[in-house]
């Protein structure tokens, strides 16, 4: 008799199939997204799952490719792992500006006269704290509250797990 897949089996297979993409855009900078199924060994339609799940996340982005062609490569927001210890005057500086707007770490320095190495501190301060969410732009990353902290609930939300990586924005 044929039982379906739980949801949790799904969820499990998921991360699974997220760890391989990401031990493989560990190796180079750039992938073209068939190339990647190859060396992972994914269905496409797994690895793009994957991939979905993954730039939702904020731990991998799109590149510019030729054509049609899919590139991705690891995102970097250029933030550092932090303890989700008590949030700062400037991090508390920088959630109240981030506040129903999306800014750069440049943006945000000149516009709260404080150094971008202090904005970038707030900012994986807040980051260790799953405050906040990026995009790319290019090459430029812009920041903003999750919707959920735009809405007004606690800033003191649930820290991460702690892990010994380097921790992406989700």
């Amino acid at each position: 008799m044929f039982n379906p897949p739980t949801l949790e089996d799904l969820q499990e297979t998921r991360r699974a199939n997220e760890k391989l993409v990401l031990k493989a855009l560990e190796s180079k900078p750039e992938w073209v997204e068939t190339e990647l199924a190859k060396t992972t060994s994914l269905a496409l339609s797994h690895l793009r799952a994957a991939l979905a799940s993954l730039l939702d996340q904020g731990r991998v982005r799109r590149l510019p490719g030729t054509g049609t062609r899919a590139v991705y490569g690891l995102a970097d927001p250029g933030l550092a792992d932090v303890p989700a210890t008590p949030l700062t005057n400037d991090a508390k500086k920088v959630r109240d500006y981030l506040e129903g707007r999306a800014d750069s770490a440049l943006y945000m320095s000149d516009q709260l006269r404080m150094t971008r190495e202090d904005v970038m501190a707030a900012l994986s301060l807040l980051n260790a704290h799953g405050m906040i969410t990026c995009t790319f732009v290019g090459s430029l990353v812009i920041f903003r509250l999750k919707e959920t902290q735009a809405l007004g609930q606690d800033g003191a939300a649930a820290p991460e797990k702690a892990s010994g990586r380097k921790k992406a924005v989700a």
